[in-house]
């Protein structure tokens, strides 16, 4: 009864500030915060941040309330505001475990890494045997964060330069987006390659679909399928089709399983797995391909260790390789001539402001093309990312 008098009093006066109810607020405060939950659920935050605001007036050590709040302001991308409560609360309760685990939740939706870390070390510290503050903040780095409301566009410039046993110089533009849907994000792109010298047509054009999806909270999955129209020409895969899922495990270690499939004149299939750990700041990965010929399969690694800097898209990687299958992504048929290769390639990405991001890649290859016979390889990719806000 006496919350339906509480509901009834704030509904009959809507236009008069919450103040006016700070006696009802004071005497059933339970009351109020089941309003103000009542109100956040249907998406009245405006009110429900009236009702928590007045709660606090007359308890500032209502700490549920408070920190209700705060996820109000996060729901709301309000960071700022929801920090400013959290650490109101921090000082008045510092060993209150709720309030680090609030913490986390609104770093990870901000992809603010730095706060999480150290909400989650504080958890970690009140309560030994909560991990998961630990696995939610890897999973984070695994997966890149929440998405954005908003579209991204990119587009990549690829060279590939060999001159033996014949000069190949392979152009590629790449251009495509990256869409935020409910259960990931879908990666639409072209492919248009340009193999200078070659024989004529020497262009040629690939379609490509991926989809990069949120299985649980701790799995997630790649597809991916590309088709190119011209399949007389042979420079690109008539058909492509890729499929891989990662385990988010303890400590900051994954696990990850799947395959890559290209249809030239004949079939190609590639198995790959991958175990990956991260630790602070840097991210270490050894991925191996089953590369399955008719003399037999192949077996290829590839070391890949990242620097993070200021935010994920901050980074520096080097990726050792050796073996016969060519590391991702594998564009072109003459990539499967090779009979062996120790590769080296180094990455770096720069977030440049709030839109852009830019990407240099370099890499170099010793290749075995014939027995005993060996060339070098070099390749440059340059990537733009544009991100579209509302």
């Amino acid at each position: 009864m006496s919350r339906f008098f509480v509901f009834i009093v704030l509904i009959a006066v809507p236009h008069v500030h919450l103040r006016a109810q700070d006696s009802i607020l004071y005497n059933h405060p339970e009351e109020g915060f089941s309003l103000m939950l009542q109100y956040a659920s249907d998406k009245d935050y405006a009110t429900a941040k009236q009702i928590g605001y007045s709660l606090l007036e007359e308890n500032e050590a209502y700490h549920d309330a408070a920190l209700f709040l705060a996820r109000i302001h996060g729901w709301e991308a309000s960071y700022d505001s929801a920090y400013r409560i959290l650490d109101q609360v921090f000082a008045q309760a510092p060993e209150l475990f709720e309030a680090y685990q609030t913490c986390v939740d609104i770093a990870y939706w901000e992809n603010n890494w730095e706060r999480l870390e150290q909400c989650a070390d504080k958890a970690v510290e009140l309560e030994p045997d909560s991990s998961e503050f630990f696995d939610r903040y890897r999973q984070a780095q695994y997966q890149g964060g929440p998405e954005p409301p908003w579209p991204e566009l990119f587009m990549h410039y690829s060279y590939d330069h060999f001159s033996l046993p014949y000069v190949r110089n392979w152009h590629m533009l790449t251009v495509g987006g990256q869409i935020p849907v409910k259960p990931g994000t879908l990666v639409p792109y072209v492919n248009v390659g340009y193999h200078a010298g070659g024989y004529s047509p020497a262009t040629d054009v690939q379609l490509n679909l991926d989809a990069y999806l949120t299985l649980g909270k701790k799995n997630y999955a790649m597809l991916g399928y590309g088709f190119s129209p011209n399949g007389a020409l042979n420079y690109l895969p008539l058909h492509r089709a890729a499929a891989e899922i990662w385990q988010v495990l303890p400590m900051g270690f994954g696990l990850s399983a799947g395959f890559r499939y290209f249809y030239w004149e004949q079939h190609f299939t590639f198995l790959t797995f991958s175990a990956e750990k991260y630790a602070g700041n840097y991210w270490f990965s050894l991925r191996n391909y089953l590369f399955f010929k008719d003399y037999g399969t192949s077996a290829s690694f590839y070391l890949s260790a990242r620097r993070y800097f200021d935010t994920k898209f901050d980074h520096l990687t080097l990726t050792l390789g050796y073996g016969a299958a060519p590391d991702e992504p594998l564009l072109v048929v003459t990539d499967l001539e090779r009979l062996n290769a120790i590769s080296c390639r180094v990455e770096l990405s720069k977030q440049v402001n709030t839109r852009v991001r830019m990407s240099v890649m370099l890499g170099y290859a010793y290749e075995e093309y014939f027995d005993q016979e060996y060339r070098n390889r070099f390749d440059l990719r340059i990537g733009c990312y544009f991100r579209i806000k509302k």
